[in-house]
């Protein structure tokens, strides 16, 4: 149930040259806070650089959402007072999950919200719901599953608050951990798009006629629950705060061996890693979120002085976030605080004081750091194009901006404007390029070079042919193709003046559409798709 086999730091070598490069690796961009806020923290980011968070207006937490890739920003409503107010997950496809407090409750309620905006109180979906207690949404898959806690009537005058998932097939309760221990609290915070969700328990490592409770790391899946371990002994408390989409977890565990320090923490294969600290920093370190490539993300020291660090690969060593940015002007006291999470694509986000020059408050604001090199969410796609056709080739990316477009085919940089095919090309340098006039001349394999202020990167090969029988356009050989076959094949000549530009009918380039080009066209027919 766990993810790859245990790496311990043949990564180190890599990290310290990361660490020694001068070459920056992400540009810090403050997100700006909601009108009327004093702080604010960005809690979340997908893959496609949309980042979610909350703002502090009036004693209140309001949610945002803001898209790195448009820079635009979104109130989305009031959350609530207390700290497990806020939003805390979205997924690839934009939807959201957070906690909230509603007018006619006391208790705190789990939100799903759409990428419309749209919210769904989900807290009723549950069957466990108690009067006693609230309910909370803490994260959510690409499938639209959702890890929480939810309130349990685990007896007649007790309630107690179980890890659990939410899920298109229906609601899960966590299994107890340590199950001789009747109405012991669990807590889920993380789930990956295997249904696997990770949090911490109350366990009774003791006996049952002497009972010793620890909060204990646990990942849950459809086959049971599995304790993770900590360093040195049964005792030790711990929290598992989030899991990759490959297993890997990452969260702190004490250590009784040292004094009883809680550490940042990483399992892989089972066994766990102890993530160091910057020098100075030992204490109320902590690891929060872990991507595909092992990447852990979190803070070095306590909440006051501590400093936003990664952990690379695998490695124990850590890395200042900030040590990391593209040289910027920042306000006196400038501290990336605290790194929240991380996407598969590499954007991390989290709190931080200062980045904006003229921010001399001192309060917490949200942050993203995009990858110099832009990231690539949407790559061009093969296609073909019917002859004289106007093909069109899209990418979307986001990265440290402004971002640039350069077109090419078969590695050449296309110019704006016409082509030696006599195809004209309008948007050689834009998100969005279009051929006109389409011909065998301009086949060949596109792609976009894409650069920022710190990086550049290229996109995958998009190959284009033309579809000759393809004559309406429409991207298949169909019924729509065969009253413009046999309008073609009346004519006969392609000298004929009458005939279309280009003879396009003509497929064995004969200089006639005749039987021989019927022949042709019924296979490509057959096939659907062009040959």
């Amino acid at each position: 149930m766990l993810g790859r086999p245990f790496m311990v730091c043949a990564c180190s070598a890599a990290l310290a040259f990361l660490s020694a490069r001068a070459d920056p690796a992400y540009k810090v961009l403050g997100i700006p806070l909601l009108t009327g806020a004093t702080s604010g923290e960005a809690t979340a980011v997908n893959s496609r650089g949309v980042v979610v968070g909350r703002c502090l207006i009036d004693g209140t937490y309001h949610g945002f959402r803001f898209d790195a890739s448009s820079g635009v920003l979104t109130d989305l409503g009031e959350l609530g007072p207390d700290q497990s107010h806020g939003l805390w997950g979205i997924n690839d496809e934009g939807w959201i999950v957070g906690t909230v407090q509603i007018e006619s409750a006391s208790e705190d309620h789990a939100v799903l919200i759409a990428p419309s905006g749209a919210r769904t109180d989900i807290t009723r979906t549950t069957t466990v719901f108690s009067q006693m207690g609230g309910v909370q949404a803490r994260a959510i898959n690409s499938l639209g599953s959702v890890a929480g806690i939810s309130t349990f009537d685990c007896s007649p005058t007790q309630a107690t608050e179980f890890g659990c998932r939410w899920s298109p097939g229906g609601f899960f309760v966590t299994p107890l951990l340590g199950s001789n221990f009747e109405c012991a609290p669990s807590a889920a915070f993380s789930i990956n798009d295997s249904g696997t969700l990770v949090g911490k328990a109350l366990m009774n490592v003791g006996t049952f006629a002497d009972p010793v409770l620890v909060d204990r790391p646990f990942l849950c899946d459809d086959d049971g629950q599995v304790p993770l371990p900590t360093f040195s002994s049964p005792l030790e408390t711990g929290v598992a705060l989030s899991i990759s989409n490959q297993g890997d977890v990452c969260g702190t565990a004490e250590d009784l061996s040292d004094s009883g320090r809680v550490h940042p923490a990483l399992w892989l294969g089972g066994e766990i890693v102890r993530l160091r600290s910057l020098s100075g920093f030992e204490e109320g370190s902590c690891a929060f979120g872990v991507n595909g490539a092992v990447d852990v993300v979190g803070r070095s020291g306590d909440e006051e002085t501590g400093e936003a660090v990664a952990w690379f690969s695998g490695s124990d060593e850590p890395v200042s976030l900030a040590s990391l940015a593209e040289s910027a002007p920042h306000a006196p006291g400038f501290r990336l605080s605290d790194a929240l999470a991380i996407s598969d694509g590499g954007f991390i986000v989290g709190r931080g004081i200062g980045i904006d020059p003229e921010d001399t408050s001192a309060g917490t604001v949200p942050f993203i750091m995009l990858p110099c090199k832009p990231v690539i969410f949407q790559h061009p796609l093969a296609q073909t194009s019917c002859l004289l056709g106007n093909p069109a080739f899209t990418v979307r990316a986001v990265g440290a901006g402004p971002l640039e477009y350069q077109w090419r085919r078969n590695g050449v940089p296309l110019e704006e404007g016409s082509q030696p095919s006599g195809a004209v090309v309008a948007g050689a340098q834009s998100r969005i390029m279009r051929i006109f006039g389409f011909g065998y001349g301009d086949e060949g394999e596109y792609d976009v070079v894409i650069t920022g202020s710190c990086g550049t990167t290229i996109s995958t090969l998009a190959n284009i042919l033309v579809c000759r029988p393809d004559l309406s356009c429409d991207g298949i050989v169909s019924d729509s193709d065969f009253p413009i076959f046999v309008s073609a094949y009346e004519i006969l000549d392609c000298a004929d003046p009458t005939m279309p530009v280009g003879c396009a009918a003509d497929f064995n380039d004969d200089g006639f559409v005749d039987d021989a080009d019927f022949v042709l066209f019924v296979q490509a027919y057959e096939a659907l798709f062009c040959f």
